[in-house]
């Protein structure tokens, strides 16, 4: 007879790549850990919460702003990105200003989007 093993949690490393001491304050308190035991590892979820959502200030003044989360555009502004970028495949700065304000987006969104498009122009090509 087979028996099912138990469920399994997805867990990864508390600090991946210098991540702010969430991770280390959760295990201490021993939240979402499996049998209370002192494991280097999050949940998931504990994970990413901690991706996602800013921690306390760093000690040294300034804190650090979250991630932005990513755009997701409407068809119309994408018909006008790919519209404009078929035409141009680079923008100048004003012309970047001009689209950004006909499309209702921010320059920096436009700007990302075209590094973004000419780098799958160019696996394309």
């Amino acid at each position: 007879v087979l028996k099912a093993a138990p469920a399994t949690v997805f867990k990864f490393p508390l600090a991946p790549l210098g991540c702010s001491g969430l991770g280390s304050a959760l295990l201490a308190a021993g939240s979402g850990l499996q049998g209370g035991s002192a494991s280097p590892h999050l949940p998931l979820e504990l994970h990413l919460r901690g991706k996602l959502e800013p921690g306390p200030p760093e000690p040294g003044g300034k804190a650090k702003k979250g991630r932005r989360s990513r755009t997701v555009f409407t068809e119309l502004q994408l018909m006008g990105l790919e519209k404009r970028f078929e035409k141009q495949k680079y923008l100048s700065t004003p012309d970047r200003i001009d689209l950004a304000e006909s499309l209702g987006l921010s320059q920096l969104q436009v700007k990302t989007w075209y590094q973004n498009r000419r780098m799958k122009w160019k696996k394309i090509v």
